[in-house]
């Protein structure tokens, strides 16, 4: 009997929640509210989106692509932690750009962080109340992921 590799699971998650976000991302761009239009260009943004949902798949992935009703029901309570988590990783980028070059980087990173967090999270969660486009190409992302990763645990054991 094969154990399940964590490197592969945590690897297969970081690309899978990446692509996700990078979806979301997109979709708030082209069919987001009235606030798409502050946000970032659409490549910028994708970019950041899908570098910080994969930092926030490789976090939690372990919650996802468990068997049974009761791995589905994780998953569905998962997401919308990572969406959160991710969409914080993302625009913290930005709030680095902000800072200009710091010379602690620990508290840059820290104070980047708590400065735009809160921003990356409103504009989720506008896009996703405010398009049902967006709300789709979210939630369906969310079942995709837990696919992929349930075939990946799959495979390996």
């Amino acid at each position: 009997m094969t154990y399940l590799n964590h490197t592969s699971l945590r690897a297969a998650a970081a690309v899978l929640t990446g692509i996700a976000g990078g979806a979301t991302a997109q979709a708030m761009c082209l069919w987001g509210s009235d606030l798409s239009r502050f946000l970032p260009p659409m490549p910028l943004l994708s970019l950041a989106a899908a570098f910080g949902a994969a930092g926030a798949g490789a976090l939690l992935a372990d919650a996802w692509g468990r068997q049974g009703w009761r791995g589905c029901l994780l998953s569905i309570l998962i997401w919308p932690v990572a969406t959160v988590l991710g969409a914080c990783l993302a625009v913290m980028p930005f709030g680095l750009v902000e800072q200009g070059w710091p010379s602690n980087a620990v508290l840059a990173l820290a104070d980047a962080f708590a400065t735009t967090a809160p921003l990356g999270i409103f504009a989720v969660l506008n896009g996703i109340t405010s398009s049902v486009h967006v709300a789709a190409i979210w939630l369906i992302s969310g079942a995709l992921v837990h696919i992929g990763l349930r075939a990946e645990r799959q495979r390996a054991i």
